[in-house]
């Protein structure tokens, strides 16, 4: 989901079980900043709003905001125009993507999500015609 301010909206898939740790620090940042401003901006005061309405529904499933969807509002309050947005959520995933590299790397092999398949056993092909 897009808004027109031009950020998007990121959910973390269920990997943890509670809130991003980082998007609680972030969230906490964010307040802060709105303290020593002495307002809320009203794209953060959208994303708590946001957030509270999909706790109901998502939270029950392991579904929260990510560190992405805290981020890109620091950093636009901060001062850092949006299209510098992707650049610095790269940089922050530098480190872990070079450690995965490393592991690979050193093991000699490329590590992958276990997998097991349920679908169909192999089968001949039938033309579309022939179905």
């Amino acid at each position: 989901m897009t808004f027109n301010q031009g950020w998007e909206v990121y959910l973390r898939p269920s990997e943890y079980k509670v809130k991003d740790p980082r998007a609680i620090l972030l969230q906490k940042l964010m307040r802060e900043l709105a303290d020593s401003l002495g307002s809320i901006s009203p794209l953060f005061e959208t994303a708590l709003a946001l957030e509270e309405a999909c706790e109901e529904s998502l939270a029950p499933k392991g579904i929260y905001p990510n560190v992405d969807f805290y981020s890109g509002i620091l950093y636009r309050e901060i001062g850092i125009p949006p299209d510098q947005f992707t650049s610095l959520f790269a940089i922050a995933r530098t480190a872990g993507w070079l450690a995965h590299w490393r592991e690979q790397v050193s093991e000699n092999r490329i590590f992958r999500p276990t997998q097991v398949y349920t679908g169909y056993e192999p089968r001949d092909y039938v033309s579309a015609v022939d179905r």
